[in-house]
C-alpha cells in the first residue's frame, strides 16, 4: 500500500472513530434523559430566514433570542481580530469572536427589551476596530433564567462534551436539586487541582476548554467556574459563571439558583482553601 493510501486509511479510521464516540455519547445521554434527567438545552439555528440578519460576512441569528442567547459568527476570510459587542441601554458586553465562520453562542442575560447586536474587524493600526456590521432586536425572554440553562462561549459544550456525561453520572439516582449541587460542587472541589502555571501564563481571550479540564483535571477559576455552570445547566438548575473581584483579586465564581433564590459557590476557593471577605460582580454569563 502507498504512503498517501496509508494516510488516507489512517484520516478515515480517524474519522470513523471520532463519530463513533460522539454517538455512543448522544446515546448515552438519551438514555440519561430517559431515566428521568431533565431535557438538555442545546442552542440550534432558526428556522426563520427572517431572523438571520446578515451583513458583510457578519452573521447574526437571532431567531431563537427568547431562549436567552444569540448566534453569531463572519463568513469572509480575515486574518484580523474581531469582536461581537452586546449592548442593551447603557450595558456593554464585549467578546472576541472566532475567525473560523463558525457559529458562537452569546447569551441575552440583561432581560427583556431592545438588544444592539455589533461585529467588529481590527482596523490597520492594531488594537483599533471598526465596525462591520450593527442590527438591533427585541427580546422577550420566554423564562428570565433561560441565559443560564444553556451553552455559550464562556460556558461552552454540547451532546458530546465529557462534562456533560459526567453531570448525568455525578447525579445519577438523584432527584433534589441540593443533592445535586452538592455532588457536582464536591467533584468540581475536590477531584479538581488549581492550575498554578496556567493561572501565571493564561493570556487575554483564554475561554475555558471543558473536556481539556476533565482530562488534566487541573483549573483555574474561569475552568472551575465554567465547568461548575455547565453541570448544572446540564441539569436544569440556572447557573451563572460569574466575573468579578473577590477581595481585591480578579476571579470567577457561580451564582446558583435554589429554591427560587440565588447562592454563592466559590469552587476554587473551596478547593485551594482560600476565602474572600467581600465579592464584587461585574458581568454575568
Amino acid at each position: 500500500m502507498s504512503v498517501s493510501r496509508t494516510r488516507v486509511a489512517v484520516k478515515f479510521m480517524l474519522i470513523v472513530g471520532a463519530c463513533l464516540m460522539v454517538l455512543c455519547a448522544v446515546l448515552a445521554i438519551a438514555a440519561a434523559q430517559k431515566g428521568g434527567n431533565p431535557p438538555l438545552l442545546l442552542p440550534r439555528l432558526s428556522e426563520d430566514k427572517k431572523a438571520v440578519f446578515s451583513k458583510s460576512g457578519a452573521v447574526v441569528d437571532y431567531g431563537n433570542a427568547s431562549q436567552g442567547y444569540v448566534m453569531v459568527r463572519y463568513t469572509k476570510e480575515s486574518s484580523k481580530r474581531l469582536k461581537v459587542r452586546i449592548t442593551q441601554g447603557q450595558k456593554n458586553m464585549d467578546y472576541d469572536l472566532n475567525r473560523r465562520g463558525e457559529y458562537e453562542v452569546f447569551p441575552l442575560q440583561m432581560g427583556d427589551g431592545k438588544y444592539k447586536v455589533q461585529v467588529f474587524q481590527e482596523s490597520q493600526k492594531k488594537g483599533q476596530f471598526a465596525q462591520v456590521a450593527s442590527t438591533t432586536i427585541t427580546v422577550k425572554l420566554d423564562h428570565p433564567d433561560l441565559p443560564y440553562l444553556y451553552p455559550n462561549q464562556y460556558v461552552s459544550y454540547n451532546a458530546a462534551s465529557k462534562a456533560v456525561a459526567l453531570s448525568y453520572e455525578l447525579c445519577e439516582g438523584l432527584t433534589d436539586d441540593k443533592e445535586k449541587i452538592k455532588a457536582i460542587y464536591a467533584f468540581c472541589t475536590r477531584r479538581i487541582a488549581y492550575h498554578h502555571i496556567r493561572a501565571n501564563s493564561a493570556k487575554k481571550g483564554y475561554l475555558p476548554d471543558l473536556d481539556a479540564v476533565l482530562a488534566e483535571r487541573k483549573a483555574i477559576c474561569f475552568d472551575y467556574a465554567a465547568l461548575m455552570a455547565c453541570m448544572l445547566r446540564v441539569q436544569g438548575i440556572p447557573a451563572q459563571l460569574v466575573i468579578g473581584y473577590a477581595d481585591k483579586t480578579y476571579h470567577a465564581w457561580n451564582n446558583v439558583k435554589v429554591d427560587g433564590k440565588w447562592y454563592r459557590y466559590d469552587p476554587t476557593y473551596a478547593a485551594v482553601g482560600n476565602k474572600a471577605e467581600k465579592y464584587t460582580e461585574e458581568r454575568r454569563y
